[in-house]
């Protein structure tokens, strides 16, 4: 089917671009100590776990032998209903595990970094330019990637789709988190205190809905859940 060959071609490219931003978000932050970047790089990262379970879910079947096409259908139904299931579950644990880490890693540097050390200011200053350009570029294009995703999963009414949709919206959230820290940094370069309550908060923020999303999820798809009779619906 064409939409089952576009939802694998933009997965493909969604797997390559989040590993690309992740790869650049986790280094810099790293070596800057920005908080914000280390998660957009984290999230980037989920985003092309999520992308390469949609590939699972929609790859191409073994070829099997069935006694008729009403059996070859049933078993099919059966197959992607499996893989829904599993795919939002793997979904589900990575939301919840880069939650844990967004927030463990906010409680670190709001108890243990010092806005006025010489050094960390001119981390700041470096952070405001790099920061800067793979922010504002990445919002663009997570946000480009969540909303062909979203008429794909409506297309092929796919909930794991679905939720691949929403990772790449909330990686261009959180770009765009980065991005508008950047500035705030800044303007407010004269009070170091204000701007590093930026980092753990904008952290926190998306750590909560990560949250509340990676449960949502793995309460609908628990045994005895509603995923059997929904794995179709994207509620």
């Amino acid at each position: 089917r064409d939409a089952v060959f576009r939802a694998r071609r933009v997965s493909l490219a969604s797997v390559v671009l989040s590993l690309l931003a992740a790869s650049f978000g986790l280094g810099l932050g790293i070596k800057e100590e920005e908080l914000s970047l280390v998660g957009f790089g984290m999230e980037a990262f989920l985003d092309g776990i999520s992308s390469a379970l949609v590939l699972w879910r929609f790859k191409l079947p073994k070829l099997r032998q069935f006694a008729d096409s009403d059996q070859a259908r049933q078993a099919k139904a059966l197959r992607d209903v499996r893989r829904e299931r599993n795919s939002s579950l793997g979904i589900g644990v990575t939301f919840i595990l880069a939650a844990c880490l967004l927030f463990g890693l906010a409680a670190w540097k709001a108890s243990t970094w010092d806005p006025n050390e010489a050094s960390h200011l001119e981390e700041e200053r470096e952070v405001e330019i790099y920061g800067s350009l793979l922010s504002w570029p990445s919002a663009v294009v997570f946000g480009t990637l969540a909303y062909v995703k979203y008429r794909l999963a409506k297309e092929l009414q796919s909930q794991v789709l679905y939720k691949d949709a929403l990772c790449s919206a909330l990686g261009a959230l959180l770009a765009l988190i980065c991005a508008l820290a950047e500035v705030i940094e800044a303007v407010a370069r004269d009070s170091p205190a204000n701007v590093a309550a930026v980092d753990p908060s904008a952290s926190c923020a998306i750590a909560v809905i990560l949250f509340a999303e990676g449960s949502r999820t793995l309460w609908h798809n628990r045994p005895g859940g509603t995923w059997a009779s929904e794995h179709q619906a994207m509620a």
